[in-house]
């Protein structure tokens, strides 16, 4: 009986397939032939039109194929859900021979595992040589196409495992998950991969497996769920009776009955009835495969294109069923797709409500905070121009002592200090200061503890309601003022207290070196003399070999290098370029330096120290000035280079081995335009016998009498010929190539280098 029965239908089918095929052809009447260089594409559905899953893949491809008019799909459906009998293959098989004998496809793109086995068998006799894509094989594995040459495709795999995990995770009571499933050839692929993925899931439940079973008899099992289950759909196209079904035909009245949550695998599931979960895409699958027939059909061999092997995945829900299981949107994985979400005002626009209303509150409260900080900006713009006057006018103090005289006037005028302050003058290292001459014998029980803290640090300090300011010079090697505030100091005294304390040891310096005959020759010795040139001996005790060199353009400029000891294992390595030149730059120089250096004391991060000394410099910049900085922080054990470029020109690292290789660091805002501005850390590790070389612009921006620049070309051929040379001599010789490039045209730009090599 069963044996006519399949006769019967293969009967049918080919009849219908006969009378379709005529029906087409009188439809094509007098129509001429595709021009010559049309191209076929045959879309071979394992499952019939209708069905979503199908219905999707065929979009897919179509939607790719969309803007290529010279080829003409063809598509047909094996429908295998009600019959995938050999006979019926073999009735196929017929049926495709007879439409497309002498018409052969370009390229075949199969979709799920029916059809592909129909092509492994007979793909040779009806098409011999074409190239096979296939999507939605499930749980595909090399052996799958063993033998089966000019095949490609991408994998179907459902991330069964992740949906499993959510499970769980959203109802963690769950004490069984009951899984529905037929008997058809997918299902059984599907019921393997899916306890393949449960014995990957921490803490997993039992799997309880309906299978085998009629629609009624299963809506009713899931009317008598326990409360601690869970059900997880897998594939239901074909019950125990033999009645087939479509999803949109079983899961509603599944959703109906079931009293726990219902999940699934497959996108075409969502709003039928389950919650969601980690979803496969098979709109996406037939994309993917169409982007391969592509390549096919574009002169890629098949057989050279590796199998997609990650399948597309998405987590989606089903807003309803979330609403309907009592389950928090909140819970769900962040970038989850959610359908059927209301669409009133709010809950459409949900998102920007509180991202408006957040921001709005974060603006209420920066108010808030501009408001309480008004003084302490103000008390800031003071002090900082306190500074610049002091600075400004060292031309008039005639002598190191009526300089002196002046300091405690300033720091009453700079911090909230009492007028009665406390000098001492440390000759020597070893020597205990001593109150000067005229201010008292009494000393205040604090000073002398904060006086040996300041020492010992070598900077201002402050505590509290006390503090020490530091001036340090070759011609004084301590000179300590003792000071007792009228409420407590906070950061920004102690930021002013350090900017001043080093910018007036550099004019007590200068007092004492020279009497001051011309301010611009003045500002050059300050500027020059705040950088450091113990080359030799710092090199010696860091165990580097380092050297720089600085040529301002006028008689001073912006550029400035530095280079210091942040602690005993790390190397701070600065070169700098203000936006000006002259008086105002080599000022402002001077305080992007002292703040350079003031913030790197113990601070191993070059973005933090960036952002403190961006702060500071863009307070009461009233000028509009600012300055490129690259900074680097080497670890002398790790060879470790950690850097931040504020709008720098990149450096290049110098190997031991003479290659010249660009840094490009992350471009980062120059210092001093706004504040708050947040800056980027990146790190290198050097080889022995590495160097770092940095440069400000006016290295490459070096023109000729031509008006042509050097150019970063000469400098890396510069720094090649060099390289094998120790660091004063590398640097010589770029300065000597560039003075020879330039010849006899006036210098256009401060030009400052620094060369360390580890």
């Amino acid at each position: 009986m069963k044996l006519v029965s399949a006769a019967r239908c293969v009967s049918l089918v080919w009849i219908f397939s006969v009378f379709t095929l005529c029906w087409g052809m009188a439809g094509l009447g007098l129509a001429a032939d595709p021009p010559p260089d049309k191209e076929h594409v045959l879309i071979l559905h394992s499952y019939a039109r209708g069905y979503v899953w199908t219905d999707n893949i065929d979009q897919g491809i179509r939607d790719r194929f969309s803007r290529r008019d010279h080829v003409i799909l063809k598509t047909e459906y094996m429908d295998t859900k009600v019959n995938n009998s050999p006979a019926y293959y073999a009735a196929f098989k017929e049926i495709l021979a007879a439409k497309y004998t002498g018409k052969p496809p370009r390229v075949i793109i199969s979709s799920d595992d029916d059809a592909l086995k129909f092509l492994k068998r007979y793909r040779d006799i009806l098409f011999p040589g074409v190239p096979v894509v296939f999507c939605g094989v499930n749980h595909f594995r090399p052996e799958k196409i063993l033998g089966f040459d000019q095949c490609t495709g991408v994998n179907e795999r459902a991330d069964f495992a992740t949906t499993l995990a959510l499970m769980l995770k959203l109802h963690p009571d769950t004490r069984t998950i009951h899984v529905v499933n037929d008997t058809l050839t997918t299902a059984g692929f599907l019921k393997r991969e899916l306890l393949e993925a449960a014995r990957q899931v921490p803490g997993m439940v039992p799997l309880n497996f309906l299978e085998d079973i009629s629609l009624s008899d299963l809506e009713t099992q899931l009317t008598r769920l326990p409360r601690e289950s869970l059900v997880f759909y897998l594939s239901f196209f074909k019950d125990r009776e033999g009645t087939t079904y479509t999803p949109e035909e079983v899961l509603p009245r599944l959703a109906r009955a079931a009293t726990v949550p219902i999940y699934g695998g497959v996108d075409y599931m969502l709003g039928l009835g389950i919650v969601g979960g980690m979803l496969k895409s098979s709109y996406y699958q037939g994309e993917t495969a169409a982007n391969l027939a592509i390549r096919i059909l574009d002169g890629s061999a098949a057989a050279q294109i590796p199998v997609v092997l990650k399948s597309p995945n998405q987590y989606m829900f089903d807003h309803r069923q979330l609403k309907a299981r009592d389950i928090p949107r909140a819970e769900l994985p962040a970038a989850s797709i959610v359908i059927n979400e209301p669409q009133t005002f709010y809950y459409k626009y949900k998102q920007l409500i509180w991202t408006v209303t957040a921001v709005f509150l974060a603006l209420m409260g920066f108010i808030v905070v501009l408001l309480f900080n008004i003084k302490k900006r103000i008390r800031a713009q003071r002090g900082l121009q306190t500074i610049l006057d002091a600075t400004a006018s060292i031309v008039d103090y005639h002598s190191l002592e009526n300089f002196k005289t002046e300091l405690t006037q300033l720091l009453t005028q700079l911090l909230p200090v009492n007028k009665h302050l406390f000098i001492f003058n440390q000759e020597t290292p070893d020597q205990t200061p001593a109150p000067v001459a005229g201010t008292g014998d009494y000393v205040p029980p604090r000073a002398g503890q904060l006086i040996q803290q300041a020492l010992a640090a070598e900077r201002s300090f402050i505590s509290r309601k006390s503090g020490v300011a530091f001036f340090k010079s070759r011609y004084l090697p301590g000179n300590l003022i003792y000071m007792e505030g009228r409420r407590n100091m906070d950061d920004l005294d102690r930021d002013l207290l350090e900017i001043f304390s080093r910018n007036m040891v550099m004019s007590i310096e200068n007092i004492e070196k020279h009497k001051i005959e011309k301010s611009l020759e003045t500002a050059r010795q300050i500027q020059m003399n705040m950088l450091p040139k113990d080359f030799t001996d710092f090199s010696a005790a860091q165990n580097v070999d380092l050297h720089a060199f600085l040529s301002p353009a006028k008689e001073v400029g912006g550029d400035l290098y530095d280079f210091f000891c942040v602690d005993g294992d790390h190397l701070g390595l600065v070169v700098g370029d203000v936006s000006d030149k002259g008086v105002p730059a080599a000022l402002f120089m001077a305080m992007a330096k002292s703040l350079i250096r003031s913030a790197a004391e113990g601070n191993t991060h070059p973005e933090k120290i960036m952002e403190k000394v961006n702060n500071g410099l863009s307070r009461d910049n009233d000028q509009g000035m600012f300055v490129t900085v690259f900074l680097g922080i080497y670890n002398r054990n790790t060879r470790k280079l950690s850097f931040t470029s504020a709008g720098h020109n990149p450096p290049y690292v110098v190997t031991g081995h003479g290659e010249i290789q660009p840094v490009n660091p992350a471009p980062g805002l120059v210092i001093g335009g706004f504040e708050g501005i947040a800056y980027t850390c990146e790190s290198l590790t050097l080889n022995p016998g590495d160097g770092l070389f940095i440069y400000s612009d006016g290295v490459t921006e070096a023109m000729d009498e031509t008006g042509k620049f050097y150019g970063e070309e000469r400098l890396e051929a510069a720094l090649a010929r060099h390289a094998a040379k120790d660091a004063q001599g590398l640097t010589q010789g770029v300065i000597d190539d560039v003075n020879q490039f330039v010849g006899n045209a006036a210098q256009s730009d401060d030009i400052t280098m620094l060369f360390a090599r580890c």
